[in-house]
């Protein structure tokens, strides 16, 4: 009787451990989701200089570079279910969407010299399914 005694107390008690290893672990993927969606969701709340907006673009691309996103043919990141983020921009001399990889390409000091004193706004943002962290932003000159 003492031995089903203890490995039922021992059997509640690893339940328990695993069930409050779990619930951590969902709380820190929470939490960094949090930061990480934050730290993108400060540029898209209100309008921002071109500055500010090549700031964001060199984020996206460490952080897509950092999380081993893969390019396609053309150059560009492949979306991913869970960590690729894409940047794209609208200028109003133009009715073109330029993605931030085309934008790095031609380097921050010059768009920063050509671009850092517009304002653009972010008009379209959308989140991965599955982690719900940022997927996708596009900013428009205003």
């Amino acid at each position: 009787m003492k031995k089903i005694l203890i490995i039922l107390i021992l059997l509640v008690v690893t339940i328990i451990a695993v069930v409050t290893y779990q619930y951590n672990s969902y709380n820190i993927k929470l939490a960094e989701t949090r930061k990480i969606n934050k730290e993108y969701e400060n540029f898209t709340q209100n309008e921002i200089l071109g500055t500010s907006l090549i700031t964001l673009i060199n984020k996206a691309i460490n952080s897509n570079e950092k999380n081993n996103i893969l390019k396609d043919d053309k150059g560009l990141y492949k979306e991913n279910e869970t960590t690729s983020i894409r940047i794209e921009v609208k200028f109003t001399e133009s009715d073109n969407t330029y993605s931030m990889e085309s934008i790095g390409r031609i380097g921050s000091e010059q768009f920063r010299s050509n671009y850092g004193a517009f304002s653009f706004k972010c008009v379209q943002k959308t989140y991965h399914e599955k982690t719900n962290n940022i997927k996708y932003l596009l900013f428009e000159q205003i």
